[in-house]
């Protein structure tokens, strides 16, 4: 069906509009004969061929992505109303001209390890080059986004057969709550401190929110601790550590904060990584090698869990882990 008198009646219309910026946009993406308008794709006029060319439109639009896609999508409701049967056309799932977003969506996506880089332009209707670009960002090389006064990049980051291997997935939260949540959550952290499989981590992740308080909150919550629910504030002054220049920290990195206890076992055992672990075992020290933690076999009542090593198979309790580590020689170097 040839739409071109209804695209401009629609530019017509919106040429009237209180936003004159609007009105602007309109005329030049949909009938300004430049690289990016809709009249300079082939077969602009023919309704069929609407979906491909306002992708192809908006991909080449290098100003505001996202006003440009708000425009056509108040086109596709005008054609509807007069009838045009518009095939369906899936607009990016994020806000594009938002560095911050299209960064933290790639940081997603990409964790599957079925979606590559290639399918990315298409998706975000964006260049190639952008693409390029924004995962240079993410992987820390130039000009990484900021949340907070900190960076968001995930170092290390591995580019085989396009996709993108990560060191560990990050999962960007930057969470928005009020100050009883905030509250609770430190407790449930602090909580899970006391156990050593997943101190390590308890601790990195209270560090990551306590740093993102403002000065109020944090009297607030050392009011509320000390005065009206006391309890041993040890824990709370730990999260006040010197500020880390970076947001995001890998599984090994967390796992290696303390040189103490059983810091990796956690890590290894999601992983199918084997450790070793100094070990007391009445009033002797033992070195457990390529220990495998079993599945399904760690009892946090008891703090016992079992593995599989050049000894067999074997009960420990994690109390009893004096140190451990990826392997004997990262052990014998602490």
């Amino acid at each position: 069906m040839d739409i071109s008198s209804l695209i401009e009646d629609f530019v017509t219309r919106n040429q009237h509009n209180r936003n004159k910026a609007y009105g602007r946009i309109c005329k030049a993406v949909l009938l300004g004969n430049r690289p990016y308008s809709l009249n300079s794709q082939p077969g602009f006029s023919e309704s069929e061929y609407l979906p491909a060319n306002i992708r192809a439109s908006v991909t080449a639009y290098s100003s505001n992505k996202d006003t440009a896609i708000a425009m056509y999508r108040d086109l596709l409701a005008f054609l509807r109303q007069k009838g045009v049967k518009v095939p369906d056309l899936s607009f990016p799932p994020i806000p594009v001209s938002s560095s911050f977003e299209r960064l933290m969506f790639i940081a997603k996506y990409l964790q599957d390890k079925n979606n590559r880089i290639a399918e990315l332009p298409d998706l975000l209707w964006v260049s190639p080059r952008s693409v390029e670009e924004d995962l240079r960002r993410l992987r820390g090389y130039e000009d990484p986004v900021q949340v907070c006064g900190r960076k968001f990049c995930i170092p290390d980051t591995d580019r085989t057969g396009g996709t993108i291997q990560f060191p560990s997935t990050a999962h960007p939260l930057f969470l928005a709550e009020n100050l009883t949540q905030v509250l609770v959550m430190l407790k449930g952290l602090k909580k899970m401190s006391e156990d050593p499989l997943y101190a390590p981590y308890a601790l990195q992740t209270g560090r990551e929110i306590w740093d993102q308080l403002s000065p109020y909150a944090k009297d607030r919550i050392r009011f509320v601790l000390k005065d009206l629910l006391p309890e041993d504030w040890a824990w709370y002054e730990s999260l006040a550590a010197e500020r880390e220049e970076n947001h995001f920290h890998s599984e090994e990195y967390c796992s290696q904060i303390e040189n103490k206890g059983a810091n990796v076992i956690l890590n290894c055992l999601k992983n199918g990584r084997p450790f070793c672990v100094e070990y007391e075992d009445r009033g002797k020290v033992r070195l457990y090698r390529d220990c495998v933690m079993e599945p399904g076999s760690y009892r946090g009542d008891q703090r016992s869990f079992t593995v599989t090593c050049a000894e067999g198979k074997i009960s420990l309790q994690l109390d009893h882990v004096i140190r451990s580590a990826y392997t004997a020689e990262e052990l014998a170097a602490q």
